[in-house]
């Protein structure tokens, strides 16, 4: 009896230093354990933000004439005012993925929204598109009120001619899978290869405490590694495209030449890159959060510019799709594009005929101004 209280002591010891230890390996090697969880997820929903942190650019220097560089400098400026959200799904066992994407403008007290939400069925190659703009623009079908508009791809892709097999693969299940294969592997050997110091813990923010998150890892990388780190990427990409028959062997010469660090190194040269990235990791070890900031400075400093992209993970393995065909009903997309032509057609023939009309009226001569002429 009198050990017991030890027994119980000693084990609670183990359960908490065992509970203690899942989040206490190197921060490099923490990472890459969580990016082999993350990407062998078969599923997963996001959330994402990307803008324009910097752009610098001599426009006195472009050659155009003055009356232009006045709009490019306005381009420019507005540009910084523009961001790109896309909250979706991916479900690799579906081969679908959902995306809403939302264009957002926000500077000189004008704030500006413009959602498109998206489902693309890799499977059928269809594609869906939910309420947006276009339904105001374009005269719908009385019934489609509320449905999605669906687009077959493979019915679409025969006006492109002789690309359409070409472009039809490239939509296809095949290229969906080595796409996603492609990155993954790309991830996962680009991060092996990164240095130890690179990757540092962090206290947690409040962002981080709100996601969910239980260890802030940061990975600082310089000019050198930023370019490794993308054309690994790139590369196995590429290679895996090529592997699986998405790419033809001219297609792949051609982008193997772009991923040779050594070929593209004289234009490489002229800009100094830098990448931070701030990744949050849950209690299961997956990624629940990336800030992702890039930046690209010349050499003397005229040219910058910088990137930021915020990313949220979730639902690992059960991912929750908004956009449902099958309960929200659809139109044929066909059907709408007959209607825009039918609306347009009758439009044109009433101008035509009011013209006609208001021509007639022009040569047609009062009675009043006839009987005058008569009596004279």
């Amino acid at each position: 009896m009198p050990m017991r209280p030890h027994i119980l002591v000693v084990l609670s010891l183990i359960s908490f230093l065992v509970a203690g230890c899942t989040h206490t390996l190197p921060p490099h090697q923490e990472v890459n354990q969580a990016l082999h969880k993350t990407l062998n997820s078969s599923g997963y929903n996001y959330s994402s933000k990307s803008r324009i942190t910097n752009l610098t650019v001599p426009v006195k220097d472009l050659k155009a004439v003055a009356s232009k560089q006045q709009y490019l400098e306005k381009g420019l400026e507005a540009a910084r005012g523009f961001s790109i959200i896309a909250d979706g799904a991916i479900d690799m066992k579906a081969k679908k993925s959902e995306v809403l994407y939302n264009l957002h403008y926000d500077q000189d007290n004008l704030e500006v929204s413009i959602k498109v939400p998206l489902l693309l069925d890799y499977t059928n190659q269809t594609l869906y598109i939910g309420t947006t703009l276009f339904n105001t623009i374009f005269p719908m079908p009385p019934a489609s009120k509320g449905k999605l508009i669906k687009v077959d791809l493979n019915d679409l892709l025969k006006l492109t001619g002789d690309k359409s097999d070409k472009l039809k693969n490239m939509l296809g299940q095949k290229n969906f899978d080595a796409v996603n294969e492609g990155f993954k592997q790309g991830i996962l050997k680009g991060f092996a290869n990164l240095k130890d110091e690179r990757f540092i813990d962090q206290p947690l923010t409040g962002d981080d405490k709100a996601a969910g998150v239980v260890r802030h890892i940061k990975v600082t990388l310089n000019h050198e590694e930023s370019v490794t780190l993308l054309l690994t990427i790139a590369d196995t990409l590429v290679q895996r495209m090529y592997q699986d028959g998405v790419l033809s062997k001219e297609e792949y010469g051609t982008l193997m030449i772009l991923t040779d660090k050594q070929k593209i190194d004289a234009y490489l040269a002229k800009f100094s890159m830098a990448v931070i990235l701030d990744i949050g990791l849950t209690s299961a070890g997956q990624i629940s959060r990336i800030e992702s900031r890039f930046s690209a400075v010349g050499k003397d400093n005229r040219y910058q510019v910088g990137l930021e992209n915020i990313s949220g993970f979730s639902r690992y393995d059960a991912p929750l799709f908004s956009i449902k065909p099958e309960l929200a009903g659809t139109v044929d997309y066909k059907e709408i594009l007959e209607a825009y032509l039918t609306a347009k057609a009758a439009a044109k023939a009433e101008a035509a005929a009011a013209a006609a009309k208001a021509k007639a009226a022009e040569q047609e001569v009062p009675p009043k101004e006839e009987e005058k002429k008569i009596a004279e």
